[in-house]
């Protein structure tokens, strides 16, 4: 397993003192609401027992260990037996359970079907920040509460582009270095090679935007044993 001994203590702890909502065993994967500085979101690959959480850790954090320790204390619900169980339900009674879902959640986006596009969303937040510069805080919230944990490898690339072409950053500002920092560290923690490389050709062509991406490429190199036959390349 990927946790080290402190987050598996406090993994432990966070289970032992009840601030796990909720476990549920469903196919393949845990998934759970654990209690911490915020209510976090957990999944847990129960082949692997990798764990992705929406709090800043991410990945492999505490809320994680916190619902395997809840799991291996048998202490879960059967999702599958839930589905089952819903399964023979009356329809009229099924379309009750979902309006009260959707409503008590406001997923009508779910319902609607619409397609998010995250990038065009980055898009529309970038041209605000001219206009007012405390909009380039509203840009970085939306990186880290909405586009990196859901966009696709792809569109983390042309977001890279898009902030490498965005005249009005100062790309020796702090808030413009946190804010590629946080796309290209998503990037070399997702360990697509292909995307890397793509990233890496991003900062050969934008070299005094996107600068940061060539110092985590020789980290990642290092770190997994690529440095013949990745980074002699570049």
């Amino acid at each position: 397993m990927h946790y080290d001994n402190k987050i598996v203590e406090r993994g432990r702890e966070y289970y032992k003192n009840g601030l796990v909502k909720f476990c549920v065993k469903f196919e393949d994967f845990l998934y759970g609401e654990v209690v911490g500085g915020d209510v976090y979101d957990v999944k847990v690959d129960l082949s692997n027992y990798f764990g992705s959480c929406s709090c800043p850790y991410k990945y492999n954090c505490k809320h994680a260990y916190a619902l395997i320790e809840a799991y291996k204390n048998n202490n879960y619900i059967d999702g599958n037996e839930l589905f089952n169980s819903l399964s023979k339900k009356p329809k009229e009674e099924i379309l009750e359970i979902l309006k009260s879902i959707i409503l008590k959640h406001n997923l009508w986006d779910d319902l609607i079907g619409k397609e998010d596009n995250l990038v065009e969303k980055g898009k529309a937040i970038l041209k605000l920040i001219p206009v007012e510069r405390k909009n380039i805080y509203t840009f970085k919230s939306f990186l880290r509460n909405q586009f990196i944990k859901n966009a696709r490898d792809d569109e983390l690339l042309e977001m890279l582009e898009e902030i490498a072409n965005f005249d009005y950053f100062d790309y020796e500002d702090r808030d413009v270095v946190e804010i590629i920092e946080s796309i290209v560290v998503e990037i070399f923690e997702r360990g697509n090679k292909k995307t890397i490389k793509k990233a890496l050709e991003l900062s050969n062509k934008y070299k005094y935007a996107l600068w940061i991406i060539r110092e985590y490429f020789y980290d990642y190199c290092i770190e997994a044993g690529l440095v013949d036959d990745f980074a002699e390349k570049y």
